[in-house]
Protein backbone atom coordinates (compact mmCIF):
# COMPACT_ATOMS: atom_id res chain seq x y z
CA UNK A 1 0.00 0.00 0.00
CA UNK A 2 1.20 3.45 -0.54
CA UNK A 3 2.38 5.68 2.36
CA UNK A 4 -0.63 7.81 1.09
CA UNK A 5 -3.03 5.47 1.28
CA UNK A 6 -1.59 4.18 4.64
CA UNK A 7 -1.64 7.86 6.13
CA UNK A 8 -5.36 8.46 5.05
CA UNK A 9 -6.27 4.82 6.29
CA UNK A 10 -4.81 5.91 9.90
CA UNK A 11 -6.38 9.59 9.57
CA UNK A 12 -9.89 8.11 9.29
CA UNK A 13 -10.02 5.39 11.54
CA UNK A 14 -8.23 7.65 14.33
CA UNK A 15 -10.28 10.84 13.75
CA UNK A 16 -14.05 8.68 13.30
CA UNK A 17 -12.65 6.94 16.87
CA UNK A 18 -11.81 10.09 18.60
CA UNK A 19 -15.38 12.08 17.48
CA UNK A 20 -17.48 9.23 18.51
CA UNK A 21 -15.14 9.16 22.04
CA UNK A 22 -15.91 12.57 22.04
CA UNK A 23 -19.46 12.31 21.92
CA UNK A 24 -19.88 9.40 23.58
CA UNK A 25 -17.17 9.71 26.77
CA UNK A 26 -18.26 12.71 28.33
CA UNK A 27 -21.13 11.09 30.25
CA UNK A 28 -18.71 9.86 32.61
CA UNK A 29 -19.16 13.46 34.38
CA UNK A 30 -22.59 12.32 35.36
CA UNK A 31 -20.28 9.91 37.65
CA UNK A 32 -18.77 13.21 39.32
CA UNK A 33 -21.32 14.57 40.55
CA UNK A 34 -22.91 16.62 37.92
CA UNK A 35 -25.97 15.12 37.12
CA UNK A 36 -28.65 15.44 34.57
CA UNK A 37 -31.55 17.21 35.44
CA UNK A 38 -35.21 15.25 35.82
CA UNK A 39 -38.35 16.36 34.55
CA UNK A 40 -40.37 13.64 35.26
CA UNK A 41 -41.89 12.81 32.24
CA UNK A 42 -40.93 11.57 28.58
CA UNK A 43 -42.38 12.93 25.70
CA UNK A 44 -42.00 12.68 21.83
CA UNK A 45 -42.02 16.34 20.78
CA UNK A 46 -46.23 16.24 20.75
CA UNK A 47 -47.54 14.14 23.67
CA UNK A 48 -46.41 13.04 27.49
CA UNK A 49 -45.82 9.45 26.74
CA UNK A 50 -44.89 8.24 30.17
CA UNK A 51 -44.92 10.19 33.60
CA UNK A 52 -43.19 9.18 36.39
CA UNK A 53 -45.05 9.70 40.08
CA UNK A 54 -43.65 11.97 42.49
CA UNK A 55 -41.68 13.96 40.17
CA UNK A 56 -41.90 17.52 39.16
CA UNK A 57 -43.99 16.89 35.79
CA UNK A 58 -46.57 14.94 38.02
CA UNK A 59 -46.79 17.30 40.89
CA UNK A 60 -47.60 19.95 38.32
CA UNK A 61 -50.58 17.65 37.42
CA UNK A 62 -48.90 16.43 33.42
CA UNK A 63 -50.53 13.55 32.90
CA UNK A 64 -49.78 10.50 30.26
CA UNK A 65 -51.71 11.12 27.19
CA UNK A 66 -51.75 15.04 27.60
CA UNK A 67 -50.90 17.17 24.65
CA UNK A 68 -47.98 19.48 24.88
CA UNK A 69 -47.24 22.86 24.26
CA UNK A 70 -43.19 23.51 23.64
CA UNK A 71 -43.18 26.50 21.54
CA UNK A 72 -41.61 29.21 24.22
CA UNK A 73 -39.57 27.05 24.93
CA UNK A 74 -35.71 27.59 23.08
CA UNK A 75 -34.22 24.92 20.69
CA UNK A 76 -31.83 23.76 22.76
CA UNK A 77 -34.25 23.82 25.88
CA UNK A 78 -37.16 22.11 23.22
CA UNK A 79 -34.03 19.41 22.66
CA UNK A 80 -33.42 18.57 26.13
CA UNK A 81 -37.03 18.72 27.17
CA UNK A 82 -37.95 16.00 24.17
CA UNK A 83 -34.13 14.09 25.10
CA UNK A 84 -35.92 13.73 28.92
CA UNK A 85 -33.77 15.57 30.92
CA UNK A 86 -32.60 18.71 31.47
CA UNK A 87 -28.47 19.85 31.37
CA UNK A 88 -28.80 19.98 35.36
CA UNK A 89 -30.54 20.04 38.28
CA UNK A 90 -32.06 23.47 38.91
CA UNK A 91 -32.67 24.41 35.29
CA UNK A 92 -36.48 25.20 34.68
CA UNK A 93 -38.73 25.42 31.88
CA UNK A 94 -41.83 26.71 31.01
CA UNK A 95 -44.79 24.01 29.62
CA UNK A 96 -47.81 24.08 28.35
CA UNK A 97 -50.34 21.60 28.06
CA UNK A 98 -53.98 20.21 27.42
CA UNK A 99 -55.25 18.06 30.52
CA UNK A 100 -58.67 17.00 28.71
CA UNK A 101 -59.84 20.76 27.09
CA UNK A 102 -58.09 22.26 30.11
CA UNK A 103 -55.23 24.29 28.93
CA UNK A 104 -52.72 24.81 31.83
CA UNK A 105 -49.30 26.28 31.88
CA UNK A 106 -46.27 24.62 34.39
CA UNK A 107 -42.68 26.00 35.40
CA UNK A 108 -40.73 22.76 36.10
CA UNK A 109 -37.78 22.97 37.98
CA UNK A 110 -35.60 19.74 37.36
CA UNK A 111 -34.21 17.33 40.24
CA UNK A 112 -31.40 15.06 40.38
CA UNK A 113 -31.45 12.53 37.78
CA UNK A 114 -31.78 8.62 39.77
CA UNK A 115 -29.45 6.93 37.38
CA UNK A 116 -27.02 4.46 39.52
CA UNK A 117 -23.54 5.70 38.19
CA UNK A 118 -22.78 1.95 37.47
CA UNK A 119 -24.96 1.91 34.43
CA UNK A 120 -23.82 4.14 33.07
CA UNK A 121 -19.97 3.28 33.44
CA UNK A 122 -20.75 -0.39 32.32
CA UNK A 123 -22.62 1.61 29.02
CA UNK A 124 -19.11 3.72 28.33
CA UNK A 125 -17.18 0.43 28.61
CA UNK A 126 -19.67 -1.21 26.22
CA UNK A 127 -18.97 1.30 23.79
CA UNK A 128 -15.24 1.67 24.29
CA UNK A 129 -13.93 -1.71 24.45
CA UNK A 130 -15.58 -2.33 20.86
CA UNK A 131 -14.15 0.82 19.01
CA UNK A 132 -10.73 0.07 20.43
CA UNK A 133 -11.29 -3.80 19.01
CA UNK A 134 -12.32 -2.44 16.04
CA UNK A 135 -9.47 0.31 15.44
CA UNK A 136 -6.76 -2.46 16.46
CA UNK A 137 -8.00 -4.56 13.80
CA UNK A 138 -8.42 -2.59 10.74
CA UNK A 139 -4.99 -0.92 11.48
CA UNK A 140 -2.86 -3.79 11.81
CA UNK A 141 -4.71 -5.87 9.12
CA UNK A 142 -6.69 -3.43 6.52
CA UNK A 143 -9.30 -5.30 4.82
CA UNK A 144 -12.99 -5.16 4.14
CA UNK A 145 -13.60 -7.30 7.01
CA UNK A 146 -11.50 -5.25 9.67
CA UNK A 147 -13.21 -2.13 8.21
CA UNK A 148 -16.94 -3.45 8.37
CA UNK A 149 -15.93 -4.51 11.96
CA UNK A 150 -14.60 -1.01 12.68
CA UNK A 151 -17.29 0.91 11.13
CA UNK A 152 -20.02 -1.56 13.22
CA UNK A 153 -18.11 -0.87 16.34
CA UNK A 154 -18.77 2.77 16.57
CA UNK A 155 -22.09 2.17 17.64
CA UNK A 156 -21.44 -1.57 18.76
CA UNK A 157 -22.91 -0.91 21.98
CA UNK A 158 -26.40 0.79 21.12
CA UNK A 159 -27.12 4.18 22.13
CA UNK A 160 -27.92 5.04 25.72
CA UNK A 161 -32.03 6.78 26.71
CA UNK A 162 -30.31 9.65 27.79
CA UNK A 163 -26.37 10.70 27.70
CA UNK A 164 -24.39 14.16 28.70
CA UNK A 165 -24.07 15.82 24.96
CA UNK A 166 -21.89 19.19 23.84
CA UNK A 167 -24.93 21.10 25.45
CA UNK A 168 -22.93 20.43 28.68
CA UNK A 169 -19.80 21.90 27.35
CA UNK A 170 -20.77 24.37 24.87
CA UNK A 171 -23.39 27.30 25.03
CA UNK A 172 -23.63 27.76 21.00
CA UNK A 173 -26.39 25.97 19.87
CA UNK A 174 -25.53 25.70 16.45
CA UNK A 175 -22.16 24.12 17.25
CA UNK A 176 -23.86 21.40 19.36
CA UNK A 177 -26.87 21.07 17.10
CA UNK A 178 -24.39 20.13 14.06
CA UNK A 179 -21.82 17.66 16.44
CA UNK A 180 -25.24 16.18 17.37
CA UNK A 181 -26.51 15.49 13.72
CA UNK A 182 -22.77 14.51 12.55
CA UNK A 183 -22.74 11.90 15.50
CA UNK A 184 -26.19 10.93 14.76
CA UNK A 185 -26.08 10.90 11.09
CA UNK A 186 -22.69 8.93 11.62
CA UNK A 187 -23.57 6.55 14.08
CA UNK A 188 -26.97 5.49 12.13
CA UNK A 189 -25.34 5.31 8.86
CA UNK A 190 -21.32 4.09 9.21
CA UNK A 191 -22.53 1.17 11.68
CA UNK A 192 -24.93 -0.36 9.33
CA UNK A 193 -22.62 0.03 6.32
CA UNK A 194 -20.08 -2.25 8.37
CA UNK A 195 -22.14 -4.71 9.55
CA UNK A 196 -23.42 -5.78 6.10
CA UNK A 197 -19.99 -5.22 4.42
CA UNK A 198 -18.19 -7.40 7.37
CA UNK A 199 -21.02 -10.11 6.21
CA UNK A 200 -20.54 -10.27 3.03
CA UNK A 201 -16.70 -10.14 3.46
CA UNK A 202 -16.39 -13.42 5.19
CA UNK A 203 -16.84 -15.78 2.20
CA UNK A 204 -13.86 -14.06 0.99
CA UNK A 205 -14.89 -13.62 -2.72
CA UNK A 206 -14.51 -10.76 -5.30
CA UNK A 207 -17.91 -8.79 -4.63
CA UNK A 208 -20.73 -9.11 -7.13
CA UNK A 209 -22.81 -6.42 -8.29
CA UNK A 210 -26.02 -7.77 -6.25
CA UNK A 211 -23.59 -7.42 -2.73
CA UNK A 212 -23.03 -3.65 -4.12
CA UNK A 213 -26.29 -3.62 -4.69
CA UNK A 214 -26.97 -4.61 -0.60
CA UNK A 215 -24.45 -1.64 0.42
CA UNK A 216 -25.90 0.78 -1.21
CA UNK A 217 -30.02 -0.26 0.31
CA UNK A 218 -28.13 -0.51 3.52
CA UNK A 219 -26.67 3.53 3.29
CA UNK A 220 -30.24 4.07 1.86
CA UNK A 221 -31.91 2.52 4.56
CA UNK A 222 -29.55 4.81 7.21
CA UNK A 223 -30.44 7.45 5.14
CA UNK A 224 -34.34 7.28 5.45
CA UNK A 225 -33.94 6.27 9.16
CA UNK A 226 -31.89 9.39 9.60
CA UNK A 227 -33.55 12.37 7.84
CA UNK A 228 -36.56 13.12 10.48
CA UNK A 229 -33.88 14.15 12.44
CA UNK A 230 -32.04 16.34 9.88
CA UNK A 231 -35.18 17.90 9.21
CA UNK A 232 -35.80 18.99 12.50
CA UNK A 233 -32.94 19.54 14.31
CA UNK A 234 -34.41 19.34 18.15
CA UNK A 235 -34.63 15.56 17.50
CA UNK A 236 -31.12 14.90 16.99
CA UNK A 237 -30.20 12.32 19.68
CA UNK A 238 -33.82 11.85 20.16
CA UNK A 239 -35.21 9.87 17.25
CA UNK A 240 -38.79 10.77 15.42
CA UNK A 241 -40.83 8.11 13.23
CA UNK A 242 -39.84 4.76 16.11
CA UNK A 243 -42.13 2.83 12.94
CA UNK A 244 -39.74 4.21 10.32
CA UNK A 245 -36.48 3.78 12.55
CA UNK A 246 -37.17 -0.11 13.85
CA UNK A 247 -37.88 -0.93 10.28
CA UNK A 248 -34.74 0.42 8.99
CA UNK A 249 -33.20 -1.34 11.14
CA UNK A 250 -34.13 -4.76 11.30
CA UNK A 251 -34.42 -4.49 7.56
CA UNK A 252 -30.45 -3.78 7.74
CA UNK A 253 -30.33 -6.88 10.26
CA UNK A 254 -32.11 -8.70 7.68
CA UNK A 255 -29.18 -7.77 4.91
CA UNK A 256 -26.39 -8.49 6.94
CA UNK A 257 -27.89 -11.92 8.22
CA UNK A 258 -28.20 -12.35 4.25
CA UNK A 259 -24.10 -11.89 4.15
CA UNK A 260 -23.55 -14.17 6.93
CA UNK A 261 -25.76 -16.85 4.85
CA UNK A 262 -24.19 -16.18 1.69
CA UNK A 263 -20.70 -16.46 3.74
CA UNK A 264 -21.59 -19.70 4.60
CA UNK A 265 -22.24 -20.89 1.52
CA UNK A 266 -19.59 -20.01 -0.31
CA UNK A 267 -16.45 -20.03 2.25
CA UNK A 268 -13.86 -22.89 2.24
CA UNK A 269 -15.17 -26.16 4.17
CA UNK A 270 -11.54 -26.02 6.10
CA UNK A 271 -12.88 -22.48 7.27
CA UNK A 272 -16.34 -22.99 7.77
CA UNK A 273 -15.83 -24.42 11.34
CA UNK A 274 -13.92 -21.37 12.46
CA UNK A 275 -17.06 -19.04 11.61
CA UNK A 276 -19.49 -20.74 13.82
CA UNK A 277 -18.44 -18.49 16.93
CA UNK A 278 -18.83 -15.38 14.52
CA UNK A 279 -22.03 -16.46 13.66
CA UNK A 280 -24.05 -16.81 17.27
CA UNK A 281 -23.10 -13.82 18.28
CA UNK A 282 -23.96 -12.38 14.95
CA UNK A 283 -27.25 -13.57 15.42
CA UNK A 284 -27.53 -12.66 19.49
CA UNK A 285 -27.08 -9.09 18.30
CA UNK A 286 -29.62 -8.73 15.59
CA UNK A 287 -32.08 -10.53 18.08
CA UNK A 288 -31.45 -8.23 20.65
CA UNK A 289 -30.87 -5.43 17.98
CA UNK A 290 -34.38 -5.92 17.06
CA UNK A 291 -35.91 -5.78 20.32
CA UNK A 292 -34.14 -3.05 21.06
CA UNK A 293 -35.61 -1.07 18.08
CA UNK A 294 -39.46 -2.59 18.52
CA UNK A 295 -39.19 -1.34 22.05
CA UNK A 296 -38.16 1.97 21.81
CA UNK A 297 -39.40 4.55 22.53
CA UNK A 298 -41.02 3.09 25.03
CA UNK A 299 -38.34 5.16 27.67
CA UNK A 300 -37.33 1.56 29.55
CA UNK A 301 -35.58 1.89 32.97
CA UNK A 302 -32.01 2.71 32.74
CA UNK A 303 -31.30 -0.87 34.49
CA UNK A 304 -33.10 -2.36 31.88
CA UNK A 305 -31.24 -0.34 29.00
CA UNK A 306 -27.85 -0.71 30.49
CA UNK A 307 -28.86 -4.69 30.36
CA UNK A 308 -29.82 -4.65 26.41
CA UNK A 309 -26.85 -2.58 25.52
CA UNK A 310 -24.16 -4.73 27.63
CA UNK A 311 -25.52 -8.06 25.77
CA UNK A 312 -24.67 -6.61 22.58
CA UNK A 313 -21.22 -6.65 23.56
CA UNK A 314 -20.74 -10.45 22.83
CA UNK A 315 -21.07 -10.08 19.36
CA UNK A 316 -17.85 -7.80 19.58
CA UNK A 317 -16.01 -10.27 22.06
CA UNK A 318 -16.94 -13.25 19.66
CA UNK A 319 -15.24 -11.72 16.65
CA UNK A 320 -12.32 -11.49 18.87
CA UNK A 321 -12.33 -14.63 20.52
CA UNK A 322 -12.85 -15.99 16.53
CA UNK A 323 -9.62 -13.85 15.45
CA UNK A 324 -7.59 -14.88 18.51
CA UNK A 325 -8.32 -18.71 18.91
CA UNK A 326 -9.80 -19.36 15.65
CA UNK A 327 -7.67 -17.58 13.25
CA UNK A 328 -10.27 -16.11 11.19
CA UNK A 329 -7.66 -13.48 10.74
CA UNK A 330 -4.65 -14.22 11.46
CA UNK A 331 -2.74 -11.33 13.46
CA UNK A 332 0.48 -13.39 13.59
CA UNK A 333 0.85 -12.84 10.11
CA UNK A 334 0.03 -9.03 10.34
CA UNK A 335 2.65 -8.22 13.54
CA UNK A 336 5.64 -7.78 12.07
CA UNK A 337 9.05 -8.76 13.53
CA UNK A 338 9.87 -4.87 13.61
CA UNK A 339 7.33 -4.37 16.14
CA UNK A 340 8.60 -6.81 18.58
CA UNK A 341 12.49 -5.83 18.22
CA UNK A 342 11.33 -2.21 18.07
CA UNK A 343 9.88 -2.64 22.03
CA UNK A 344 13.11 -4.95 22.52
CA UNK A 345 15.14 -2.02 21.50
CA UNK A 346 12.93 0.83 23.63
CA UNK A 347 12.99 -1.43 26.84
CA UNK A 348 17.27 -1.91 26.32
CA UNK A 349 17.16 2.48 26.37
CA UNK A 350 14.78 2.37 29.28
CA UNK A 351 17.27 0.10 30.92
CA UNK A 352 20.06 2.51 29.96
CA UNK A 353 18.14 5.97 30.44
CA UNK A 354 17.35 4.46 33.95
CA UNK A 355 21.01 3.46 34.92
CA UNK A 356 21.85 7.19 33.43
CA UNK A 357 19.38 8.74 35.95
CA UNK A 358 20.72 6.73 38.45
CA UNK A 359 24.12 6.98 38.34
CA UNK A 360 23.82 10.93 37.68
CA UNK A 361 22.58 11.17 40.91
CA UNK A 362 24.76 9.63 42.90
CA UNK A 363 27.98 9.80 41.59
CA UNK A 364 30.09 13.17 40.79
CA UNK A 365 29.55 15.17 37.35
CA UNK A 366 33.24 13.82 36.85
CA UNK A 367 32.64 10.01 37.18
CA UNK A 368 29.19 10.03 35.24
CA UNK A 369 30.20 10.66 32.13
CA UNK A 370 32.62 7.61 31.83
CA UNK A 371 30.28 5.39 33.77
CA UNK A 372 27.88 6.16 30.94
CA UNK A 373 30.16 5.20 28.14
CA UNK A 374 31.04 2.20 29.86
CA UNK A 375 27.69 0.76 30.48
CA UNK A 376 27.20 1.53 27.29
CA UNK A 377 29.55 -0.53 25.72
CA UNK A 378 28.59 -3.40 28.43
CA UNK A 379 24.72 -3.24 27.59
CA UNK A 380 25.64 -3.26 24.39
CA UNK A 381 28.49 -6.23 23.96
CA UNK A 382 25.85 -8.39 26.32
CA UNK A 383 22.85 -7.79 23.75
CA UNK A 384 24.80 -8.74 21.01
CA UNK A 385 25.67 -11.68 22.73
CA UNK A 386 22.68 -12.56 23.21
CA UNK A 387 21.14 -11.17 19.72
CA UNK A 388 20.78 -15.48 18.95
CA UNK A 389 18.59 -16.48 21.61
CA UNK A 390 16.88 -13.32 21.55
CA UNK A 391 15.73 -14.03 17.93
CA UNK A 392 14.88 -17.68 18.96
CA UNK A 393 12.99 -16.49 21.85
CA UNK A 394 10.91 -14.02 20.03
CA UNK A 395 10.21 -16.33 17.51
CA UNK A 396 8.99 -18.82 19.70
CA UNK A 397 7.21 -16.76 22.03
CA UNK A 398 5.99 -13.95 19.70
CA UNK A 399 5.33 -15.53 16.46
CA UNK A 400 4.76 -19.30 17.37
CA UNK A 401 2.79 -20.57 14.94
CA UNK A 402 5.17 -18.91 12.08
CA UNK A 403 8.54 -20.06 14.39
CA UNK A 404 6.40 -24.01 14.24
CA UNK A 405 5.90 -23.39 10.47
CA UNK A 406 9.11 -22.41 9.26
CA UNK A 407 10.74 -25.06 11.10
CA UNK A 408 8.70 -28.12 9.46
CA UNK A 409 9.86 -26.23 6.38
CA UNK A 410 12.89 -26.41 7.42
CA UNK A 411 13.11 -30.51 7.89
CA UNK A 412 11.14 -30.74 5.13
CA UNK A 413 13.92 -29.22 3.05
CA UNK A 414 16.77 -31.54 4.26
CA UNK A 415 14.13 -34.30 3.97
CA UNK A 416 13.82 -33.99 0.59
CA UNK A 417 17.44 -34.07 -0.01
CA UNK A 418 17.00 -37.50 0.41
CA UNK A 419 14.24 -38.55 -1.67
CA UNK A 420 15.02 -41.66 -3.91
CA UNK A 421 11.36 -41.66 -6.01
CA UNK A 422 10.38 -38.31 -8.42
CA UNK A 423 7.08 -39.46 -7.69
CA UNK A 424 6.53 -38.01 -4.19
CA UNK A 425 8.35 -34.64 -4.94
CA UNK A 426 5.02 -32.98 -5.71
CA UNK A 427 3.74 -34.14 -2.52
CA UNK A 428 6.86 -31.77 -0.83
CA UNK A 429 6.32 -29.02 -2.86
CA UNK A 430 2.03 -28.51 -2.77
CA UNK A 431 0.22 -30.31 0.30
CA UNK A 432 3.48 -29.83 2.64
CA UNK A 433 3.34 -26.16 2.41
CA UNK A 434 -0.63 -25.85 2.00
CA UNK A 435 -0.66 -27.57 5.38
CA UNK A 436 1.96 -25.61 6.92
CA UNK A 437 1.37 -22.14 6.21
CA UNK A 438 -2.45 -22.75 5.92
CA UNK A 439 -2.72 -21.88 2.28
CA UNK A 440 -5.56 -21.55 0.00
CA UNK A 441 -3.37 -23.83 -2.66
CA UNK A 442 -0.25 -24.66 -4.20
CA UNK A 443 0.38 -26.16 -7.96
CA UNK A 444 3.33 -27.90 -9.13
CA UNK A 445 4.36 -27.17 -13.03
CA UNK A 446 7.23 -28.93 -14.89
CA UNK A 447 8.59 -28.46 -18.35
CA UNK A 448 7.70 -30.96 -21.11
CA UNK A 449 8.90 -30.18 -24.24
CA UNK A 450 8.27 -26.44 -25.28
CA UNK A 451 5.28 -26.56 -22.94
CA UNK A 452 4.73 -26.55 -18.88
CA UNK A 453 2.59 -28.81 -17.43
CA UNK A 454 0.76 -29.02 -14.27
CA UNK A 455 2.04 -31.94 -12.20
CA UNK A 456 -0.19 -31.55 -8.74
CA UNK A 457 -2.53 -29.23 -7.74
CA UNK A 458 -3.89 -28.88 -3.67
CA UNK A 459 -6.38 -27.01 -2.21
CA UNK A 460 -7.57 -24.25 -5.01
CA UNK A 461 -11.22 -23.70 -5.72
CA UNK A 462 -10.88 -23.02 -9.21
CA UNK A 463 -8.08 -25.42 -10.86
CA UNK A 464 -5.28 -23.46 -12.86
CA UNK A 465 -4.19 -24.07 -16.41
CA UNK A 466 -3.26 -27.54 -17.48
CA UNK A 467 -0.35 -26.18 -19.50
CA UNK A 468 0.93 -23.08 -19.63
CA UNK A 469 3.21 -22.08 -23.01
CA UNK A 470 6.74 -20.99 -22.89
CA UNK A 471 5.32 -17.82 -24.15
CA UNK A 472 2.70 -16.58 -21.36
CA UNK A 473 3.55 -13.56 -19.71
CA UNK A 474 4.12 -15.46 -16.10
CA UNK A 475 6.24 -18.32 -17.53
CA UNK A 476 8.10 -15.56 -19.11
CA UNK A 477 8.64 -13.57 -16.52
CA UNK A 478 9.99 -16.60 -14.28
CA UNK A 479 12.03 -17.73 -16.76
CA UNK A 480 14.03 -13.96 -16.94
CA UNK A 481 14.04 -13.54 -13.08
CA UNK A 482 15.30 -17.52 -11.83
CA UNK A 483 14.00 -16.02 -8.95
CA UNK A 484 10.67 -15.87 -6.79
CA UNK A 485 8.25 -13.60 -8.83
CA UNK A 486 5.41 -11.73 -7.40
CA UNK A 487 1.99 -12.81 -9.59
CA UNK A 488 0.41 -9.44 -8.93
CA UNK A 489 3.39 -7.87 -10.67
CA UNK A 490 3.35 -9.43 -14.01
CA UNK A 491 1.60 -7.57 -16.32
CA UNK A 492 -0.97 -8.93 -19.48
CA UNK A 493 -2.84 -11.67 -17.19
CA UNK A 494 -6.16 -12.37 -17.33
CA UNK A 495 -8.64 -11.39 -14.26
CA UNK A 496 -8.80 -14.10 -11.95
CA UNK A 497 -12.39 -15.05 -11.13
CA UNK A 498 -11.78 -14.92 -7.44
CA UNK A 499 -8.92 -12.86 -6.29
CA UNK A 500 -9.15 -14.64 -2.62
CA UNK A 501 -8.49 -18.26 -4.19
CA UNK A 502 -5.54 -16.97 -6.80
CA UNK A 503 -1.97 -17.85 -6.68
CA UNK A 504 0.41 -15.13 -5.52
CA UNK A 505 3.85 -16.18 -5.55
CA UNK A 506 5.73 -18.37 -8.26
CA UNK A 507 9.39 -20.07 -7.28
CA UNK A 508 11.15 -21.19 -10.17
CA UNK A 509 12.67 -24.90 -10.08
CA UNK A 510 15.96 -24.44 -11.97
CA UNK A 511 18.36 -27.04 -13.19
CA UNK A 512 21.96 -26.16 -14.84
CA UNK A 513 20.57 -22.06 -15.05
CA UNK A 514 17.31 -23.32 -16.90
CA UNK A 515 14.09 -23.20 -15.96
CA UNK A 516 13.04 -26.81 -15.34
CA UNK A 517 9.30 -26.17 -13.80
CA UNK A 518 7.80 -23.80 -10.91
CA UNK A 519 5.47 -24.15 -7.95
CA UNK A 520 2.42 -21.34 -7.53
CA UNK A 521 1.55 -20.58 -4.22
CA UNK A 522 -1.72 -18.70 -2.69
CA UNK A 523 -2.32 -16.71 0.11
CA UNK A 524 -2.87 -17.89 3.87
CA UNK A 525 -6.72 -19.35 4.41
CA UNK A 526 -7.30 -15.83 6.44
CA UNK A 527 -6.80 -13.65 3.62
CA UNK A 528 -2.91 -12.21 4.95
CA UNK A 529 -0.62 -11.79 1.34
CA UNK A 530 2.61 -14.33 1.69
CA UNK A 531 5.67 -12.00 2.81
CA UNK A 532 9.32 -12.09 3.11
CA UNK A 533 9.11 -14.51 5.54
CA UNK A 534 6.78 -16.85 3.87
CA UNK A 535 9.39 -16.43 0.68
CA UNK A 536 12.50 -17.19 2.73
CA UNK A 537 11.02 -20.32 4.27
CA UNK A 538 9.52 -21.37 0.86
CA UNK A 539 12.45 -21.27 -1.02
CA UNK A 540 14.84 -23.44 0.40
CA UNK A 541 12.37 -26.29 -0.11
CA UNK A 542 12.03 -25.35 -3.59
CA UNK A 543 15.46 -25.14 -3.93
CA UNK A 544 16.62 -28.46 -2.67
CA UNK A 545 13.81 -30.16 -4.76
CA UNK A 546 15.28 -28.81 -8.09
CA UNK A 547 18.50 -30.33 -6.70
CA UNK A 548 16.61 -33.88 -6.00
CA UNK A 549 15.12 -33.82 -9.61
CA UNK A 550 18.22 -32.74 -11.23
CA UNK A 551 20.58 -35.97 -9.15
CA UNK A 552 17.30 -38.95 -10.02
CA UNK A 553 17.63 -37.73 -13.70
CA UNK A 554 20.73 -37.61 -13.62
CA UNK A 555 21.04 -40.90 -11.56
CA UNK A 556 18.42 -42.49 -14.56
CA UNK A 557 21.08 -41.33 -17.06
CA UNK A 558 23.72 -42.92 -15.35
CA UNK A 559 21.63 -46.16 -14.88
CA UNK A 560 20.60 -45.84 -18.49
CA UNK A 561 24.46 -45.42 -19.78
CA UNK A 562 25.41 -48.72 -17.58
CA UNK A 563 22.57 -50.43 -18.95
CA UNK A 564 23.49 -49.71 -22.67
CA UNK A 565 27.49 -50.03 -22.14
CA UNK A 566 26.05 -53.98 -20.61
CA UNK A 567 24.78 -54.17 -23.80
CA UNK A 568 27.89 -53.30 -25.71
CA UNK A 569 29.17 -56.89 -25.74
CA UNK A 570 25.82 -58.95 -27.06
CA UNK A 571 25.51 -56.53 -29.95
CA UNK A 572 29.49 -56.76 -31.30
Amino acid sequence: MKPSHAALRIFTVIGLALFFCVMNLPDLVRTMGYPNGDIGFRTDGTIATIVTPDLPASRAGIRAGDRLDLSRLTSPQRSAVIGGYLPSPGDTAQIGFWHGRNYHRATLVAVPEATASAFIIIREVVFFIPMLIGVFLVLLRPSPITWGFFLFSLTAGGSPPNSVSTSRFSSDWNTDAALSLGFITFGIILPKIGLVLFAFSLARRAFTPWIWAALGVTFLLGVIEVAPQLAHPELAGNGSWPALAAFCEIAAAALALAGLVYAYMHVALRLRQRLHWIAAGFILWIIVDAIDALLWPAYESYAFHTVIDASQIIFPLTVTYAIFRERVIDINFVVSRTLAYGLLTTAIVGIFALLDLFLSRTMEARFSLPVDIVVALVLGFFFHALRGRIDAGVDRVVFRKRHVAEMRLARAAKAIVHVDDAASIPDYLTQLPAEVLDLTGAALYMRRGSRFVLEQNCGWKHAPAETLSSSDPLVAFISAELAPVRVGDVPMQAEHPDRHDAPVLAIPLVFRRELAGFVLYGAHDDGADLDGDDERALVPLVNNAAVTYDHLEAQALREEIARLRSLEPAMS
